[in-house]
């Protein structure tokens, strides 16, 4: 036991954060490296020299500005290493607050008479997100063992697949809800070989996650259809709109619920099984009726905290509109008539339908996947204990 603790003590206080300063030290270097936007930089802020308001700027409701005179040193491109002191144009109530000593992306935009405008766009912060992101994944690794390192492969994998496919499919013009169920068929393999240790169990899982997603597709679509909702409800949907006419917005909609309440769906869809697996291995006698029933039972008491997990998921990513809505003076009609409440309503509902539908597809496939590769007790029993 003191073995066990010293271990995990070490890999905890020593492996990991060696793992994180190697992946922030790492991503650092790449992205110096592979930085080569002509028109950007990545510097370090020395000194603020100055600041004086712009005289030209607040005329005709027009944003005020203030020039600020800095100095800076370059880490890439053709100044790399190079001090210069510069002055900016910044807004006067600007959240970007420059420190000296911090890392900041500095721009320069060029006008057509040849002229220059430089300013501080951003902080400089993937070496900050790399080395979190490694130790999240470190501490998932140590901790949870095996089973840890085959969760991230999954999810790694998922990712891949969301990133690498769906999403360019999606802005290449694909109709949205048929490419996010072959997206959701995938990542739900993908999780489920990871996950899920015994293979014979794999379809039952997979089958109530791609079931439930479809539900909650079809659910989505006639809400969407009733509620007569565009998909331009938000500030990121017009925007995307105003630059790709082309895309389906409705669909990418309902395509960000199924994708958004996959892992719920998943969730569920897994604890059924393992459930109804377990009572299966030790009691290969028990009646199907009464398996169907456990996997149902089992699926309700999940549900209570999957529906939480993801309304609150839904409530938190939205906090800030709901903030603005309190201050103003919520009222019940035009709150449920608003868009974006619609929106919001929309997708806790849909992703609800989609785990409530996950539980009885779940414990069905179940049921008939173990009635369909039933094996005589007494085999199945020596194949237990052989396990």
């Amino acid at each position: 036991m003191v073995h066990k603790i010293v271990r995990y003590s070490v890999l905890l206080f020593i492996l990991v954060p060696l793992l994180t300063w190697f992946a922030s030290r790492g991503a650092d270097m790449v992205a110096l490296a592979r930085w080569n936007t002509e028109d950007s930089a990545i510097v370090i802020l020395e000194k603020v020299l100055g600041r004086e308001d712009d005289v030209e700027s607040g005329a005709e409701g027009n944003w005020e500005t203030e020039r600020v005179h800095i100095q800076i040193t370059y880490r890439n491109g053709a100044f790399a290493g190079t001090t210069e002191e510069i002055e900016i144009l910044q807004l006067a109530d600007s959240r970007l607050e420059l420190v000296p000593g911090r890392e900041y992306l500095f721009l320069v935009d060029t006008f057509d008479d040849g002229t220059h405008q430089y300013s501080i766009s951003d902080r400089y912060r993937i070496p900050a997100v790399a080395g979190f992101i490694t130790m999240a994944c470190a501490a998932l690794a140590v901790l949870a063992g095996t089973s840890g390192v085959k969760a991230l492969c999954g999810l790694f994998l998922s990712l891949f697949l969301l990133l690498g496919w769906f999403v360019p499919m999606l802005a290449e013009g694909y109709t949205p809800v048929p490419f996010a169920i072959l997206a959701i068929a995938g990542v739900s393999l993908l999780t489920i070989v990871f996950v899920v240790p015994k293979r014979a169990l794999w379809p039952i899982p997979f089958i109530g996650a791609v079931g439930g997603a479809i539900g909650a597709s079809v659910t989505g679509w006639i809400m969407v259809g009733l509620w007569q909702l565009t998909g331009l409800e938000n500030d990121s949907a017009v925007l995307l709109f105003s630059v790709a006419p082309h895309l389906e917005l409705r669909g990418l909609l309902l395509a960000a619920v199924m994708v958004g309440g996959i892992g719920a769906v998943l969730d569920v869809a897994v604890s059924v099984t393992s459930s109804m697996a377990e009572l299966y291995s030790y009691d290969p006698s028990i009646p199907l009726r009464r398996l169907w029933r456990a996997g149902i039972n089992v699926g309700s008491d999940v549900l209570g905290s999957m529906i939480n997990t993801l309304i609150l998921a839904y409530l938190g990513s939205s906090l800030p509109f709901v903030v603005l809505i309190s201050m103003e003076g919520p009222d019940l009609v035009a709150l449920l008539n608003d868009p974006h409440i619609a929106q919001e309503i929309l997708r806790s509902v849909a992703g609800t339908v989609g785990l409530l539908l996950t539980i009885p597809v779940t414990a069905g496939a179940g049921v008939w996947w173990i009635a369909r590769s039933h094996i005589p007790d007494e085999k199945r029993h020596n194949e237990e204990l052989a396990d």
